[in-house]
Order: C-alpha cells, then sequence, then structure tokens
C-alpha cells in the first residue's frame, strides 16, 4: 500500500472519529451529562484532530492540491472553520439549551458538507 493511500485512510479515520466525538458529546451536552466535563472528553478530541489536521495538511503537500489553488480544497477549509465556529457554540458558548441544539445540528450538517465535499471534488 502506497504512503498516500495509509495517509489517505487515516485521514479518513481521523475525521470519522471526531465527527463521531462531537456527535457523542452534543448528545451529553442535550443529556446535561457529567461525562461532558471529565478530563479526558477535553483532551482526546483535541488529539485527534490535531491528528486529522496534520494528516490533511500532509496530503495538501503531497499531492499538490493546495487552497485558493484546487477549489474544493478552498472549500472544505471554509467550512471547516464554519463547524469550528458553529461547534464552539453548540457545546460551549450557546446561551440556552435551544440554542446549542440548533448549532449542534448546524454544526453537523457542515461536517457532512464537507465528507460530500472530499468525496465529490466539485470542479469550478
Amino acid at each position: 500500500m502506497s504512503w498516500y493511500l495509509i495517509l489517505k485512510h487515516a485521514h479518513v479515520t481521523f475525521a470519522v472519529i471526531s465527527l463521531l466525538g462531537f456527535s457523542l458529546r452534543g448528545y451529553w451536552m442535550v443529556k446535561e451529562s457529567a461525562l461532558l466535563q471529565t478530563k479526558a472528553v477535553k483532551i482526546l478530541p483535541h488529539i485527534n484532530d490535531t491528528l486529522l489536521l496534520s494528516s490533511a495538511i500532509a496530503l495538501v503537500v503531497m499531492t499538490r492540491q493546495y487552497p485558493i489553488v484546487v477549489g474544493w480544497v478552498s472549500l472544505k477549509i471554509l467550512l471547516l472553520i464554519l463547524y469550528i465556529v458553529f461547534g464552539t457554540f453548540a457545546l460551549k458558548r450557546g446561551r440556552t439549551k435551544a440554542q446549542r441544539m440548533k448549532f449542534l445540528i448546524a454544526s453537523v450538517v457542515v461536517v457532512l458538507g464537507i465528507f460530500v465535499v472530499a468525496v465529490t471534488k466539485p470542479g469550478w
């Protein structure tokens, strides 16, 4: 198996873990579970997301599909920024539970959009 495929599979795995972990934390937020405040829950997502971002950067460099030059990569980055903003409001900054739930749904929709862009690689 080539280094590219190993890196790509790792990236996809980290992305799925990130979405599943975020969804679980969102569920815990809705249920007001104390699990959301545990040390592991506060640390592990950062480790996974660091690996996800590192693998993304490595793939960009390896394939020479740089943002601005390749539209779908730029779109993924813009959607990622939107996901991060929505995610912080969903899990931390939302003032009411209803507001946090709306941001949670918006976050999941955006990350699914990132997955669609990654799979379809639309050309402009």
